[in-house]
């Protein structure tokens, strides 16, 4: 009987695409040469009996977004006024499948994964912001979603951002998580994208498996990162191991070069930005200690370099006009996985006072000290 076919292991720099690239969706390429140690490729893995089932409660669908593009739809179900979660750069919306269902009781919620990654389709073409948001429109369109509230996670702000300047009768309020900036100008700042972005190492003798890189981006995410997101953007091969990526060719500068400015004098619905504000290099790094000391001298730049771009972006986001800042002392960019109650009591504040028709937007605070 012939052997289950394999696959060699991906190369470090791609197992830790996910995560990477969700950092402000900064590119693939830049953050190649911080790759952590990987183990050595294997030409053949004993098969894993793998017998994982989903545990979110979920539905899971694709809609037609126009010539031939579909978007996978995430719904967790619930009753109340449409709530439309947005991922990440590297992420799809299985990122949501333990936070997302906190909010099903007051709300019909859904994910949405963008073109190019996961379950959605991966054409050539259509990475520009506006592009993006109308795949968005279509979905409301076919649930007949007049309007809804949105919560976005990082890249998944420039969509919000065209959105809400554009068309801000289709957006009741807006939740940005680590999201709130002006990705264009991201791309535009040269110490933003050069790197480095540490990350921890692979274990010695890493598996290559959905258990192993689950447990991997835990660490480097944060706490609970879903294993159902792993395997939305890894192929899991006969042996149960993994394999290719479902992402598109060429997906990081596309969705660079179509990110298009943040209009954020436009902005009206009220908007709510959470940032997470690690106060240390450690808080930031948590394998810090496991660092050489040439790393963590590099950490601790990076540290210094991300700290003094989020206060310009957070000075920028002001500009909106019914904009409230919110900071997570403690917190890191996957700040709903490293601080789920604070954040979850955080966004259900917030929207809530929108059914109560409440308008006013919350207190501003100042760099590294939580607001209530």
């Amino acid at each position: 009987m012939k052997s289950p076919r394999t696959f060699p292991r991906p190369a470090a720099s791609k197992l830790a695409l996910l995560a990477v690239a969700a950092l402000g969706a900064v590119g693939f390429s830049a953050a190649a040469g911080s790759a952590g140690r990987a183990p050595a490729s294997r030409a053949q893995a004993p098969a894993i009996h793998d017998d994982w089932r989903d545990p979110s409660p979920h539905t899971v669908r694709r809609v037609n977004t126009g010539l031939n593009v579909d978007v996978e739809v995430v719904d967790w179900g619930g009753t109340g006024p449409p709530l439309i979660f947005l991922a990440g750069f590297g992420n799809t919306a299985h990122v949501w499948d333990d936070f997302a269902p906190r909010f099903t009781h007051g709300f019909h919620v859904i994910g949405i994964t963008r073109r190019g990654f996961g379950g959605s389709s991966k054409p050539e073409g259509g990475y520009d912001s506006e592009t993006l948001a109308n795949d968005i429109l279509a979905v409301m369109d076919q649930m007949r979603f007049e309007r809804a509230l949105f919560v976005a996670h990082s890249f998944g702000g420039s969509e919000l951002n065209w959105l809400a300047a554009h068309l801000p009768r289709r957006v009741i309020r807006a939740v940005y998580l680590d999201a709130a900036f002006d990705f264009a100008q991201l791309y535009a700042t040269p110490e933003w994208t050069a790197g480095p972005f540490p990350r921890p190492r692979f274990p010695a003798g890493d598996p290559n498996t959905p258990a192993s890189m689950t447990a991997w981006l835990s660490v480097f995410a944060g706490p609970g990162y879903p294993e159902s997101e792993v395997r939305a953007m890894f192929e899991v091969d006969a042996t149960g191991h993994l394999a290719g990526q479902r992402i598109a060719a060429g997906v990081e500068a596309k969705l660079r070069a179509g990110a298009e400015p943040a209009s954020l004098l436009r902005i009206i619905p009220p908007s709510l930005a959470i940032y997470g504000t690690p106060r240390t290099v450690r808080e930031k790094y948590p394998w810090y200690d496991q660092m050489s000391a040439d790393e963590q001298r590099a950490a601790e730049a990076r540290f210094q370099v991300e700290r003094r771009i989020y206060e310009q972006q957070q000075s920028r986001f002001r500009l909106a006009r019914a904009a409230g800042i919110s900071e997570v002392a403690g917190g890191r960019h996957y700040v709903f996985l490293t601080n789920p109650e604070v954040v979850e009591t955080r966004v259900r504040r917030f929207l809530q006072s929108s059914l109560r028709g409440g308008h006013s937007s919350p207190r501003v605070s100042s760099y590294g000290y939580p607001v209530n």
